[in-house]
């Protein structure tokens, strides 16, 4: 079976959520013997991902990549407002790039066209012209209720006008475009159910993220026992948002409290601003060469997100690594873990920083909220399981044939 796998950023190397769940799926599928080819958009700002692309990967994959300027401008952002068209979806469209797909299905055959994310949908079009593949949607997020969400917690009057404007025109073009593929692969439940209600009657899967490389347990690593840490991209709005909150309303609680623990903020592209929250029991280590090596070195993980929508795949990543974890509802979203079981949820400023303390004072509790992670990990996120998942449901566009 030959796949095209669209996908909306390069997918390797796999440094963030996205790209993660993306490239667990281009190798999974490889290692069951499928053929697949990546195309895979570059939006500004990810150029400098193509060069840490081994020629292995290039080969395997037969991967192309395509730049695309999404820089936001003012004067077009402006001028996008008249069109009553989504601009956040108008910043992925690129004729070469149409041309390009066209040129593909002209000279190739493909058994599944897998589209990973919205916003590889504007190439809906000239898909559908040229070839009756079966074309599957993978929604990593509900966009519109990030926007929505952004909108919402947001204070300036203008800015909270324009985001609404931006999140209910992408909520018109999400629940339109949905009904245009053949299939749908959620990568949560309560995204798949989302859809679902809203009316979505083709085959549909749920494909949640999965976790091969750090189920095994890597035995004895020196763990710094006060560290709480956040490990995440930060050029993305929800985290950004998210730590901004924790740093101003929950860690001063905390140190208050707490004076002995330290928090580690660990991810790439971090902005300048952030480090003015250096020194006062918080270190920024930025972008970390190891990420498997820096969540089981750090204690407690914490996710504080206001908005965001999908799958936190760090929150797998952690689970797997037998991290305990205090998250937002939010944060959790997409994953069917349990409060006070296998997780513990917070979502005020003083719950969260208590939820915080009372870990540290209770470490028995640390310790089995972590192997209870771990075992939801390992029960719930194995790879090959959800490989086979997905094999199969791609199977059943060629049962009645």
């Amino acid at each position: 079976m030959r796949i095209l796998q669209l996908c909306h950023k390069p997918p390797f190397p796999p440094s963030d959520g996205g790209s993660i769940a993306m490239n667990q799926i281009t190798q999974g599928l490889l290692d069951k013997g499928y053929r697949v080819k990546v195309f895979a958009l570059v939006p500004s700002g990810m150029e400098h991902m193509l060069e840490k692309i081994p020629e292995s990967y290039i080969e395997s994959t037969e991967f192309e990549s395509h730049p695309i300027h999404t820089v936001i401008k003012p004067l077009p952002a402006l001028l996008n407002l008249i069109t009553g068209k989504s601009y956040n979806i108008a910043r992925f469209y690129n004729k070469k790039v149409e041309n390009r797909l066209r040129e593909i299905l002209q000279n190739e055959e493909y058994d599944i066209i897998q589209m990973e994310g919205l916003y590889l949908t504007p190439y809906l079009p000239v898909i559908r012209d040229h070839t009756g593949t079966p074309i599957l949607f993978r929604s990593h997020n509900i966009e519109h209720f990030i926007w929505e969400r952004l909108a919402k917690s947001t204070s300036n009057p203008l800015k909270k006008m324009y985001l609404k404007i931006l999140a209910a025109r992408l909520r018109k073009y999400e629940m339109k475009t949905v009904h245009q593929v053949d299939g749908l692969v959620a990568i949560s439940p309560v995204d798949l159910r989302f859809f679902q209600r809203n009316g979505f009657s083709q085959p549909a899967v749920t494909i949640p993220v999965g976790m091969d490389e750090i189920i095994e347990d890597e035995g004895e690593t020196e763990v710094l026992e006060n560290s709480v840490f956040h490990l995440g991209r930060m050029d993305w709005r929800p985290n950004l948002d998210g730590m901004k909150w924790f740093f101003d309303y929950v860690w001063p609680i905390v140190v208050s409290k707490n004076p002995a623990l330290t928090f580690v903020l660990a991810g790439i592209n971090i902005p300048q601003h952030f480090y003015q929250y250096q020194g006062h029991n918080v270190v920024i280590a930025g972008e970390v060469p190891d990420a498997r090596a820096f969540l089981q070195r750090h204690h407690l993980m914490v996710v504080p997100l206001q908005s965001g929508g999908g799958m936190r795949v760090k929150i797998i990543e952690g689970m797997a690594t037998g991290k305990p974890i205090v998250s937002t509802s939010i944060g959790a979203e997409g994953i069917d873990c349990t409060h006070k079981e296998n997780i513990l949820l917070a979502d005020t400023p003083d719950e969260m920083a208590n939820a915080i303390l009372h870990c540290f004072d209770n470490p028995d509790l640390m310790l089995q909220l972590g192997q209870n992670a771990r075992m939801f990990a390992i029960a719930y996120h194995s790879m090959p399981a959800i490989i086979n998942k997905l094999t199969d449901f791609y199977q059943t566009f060629y049962a009645s044939e």
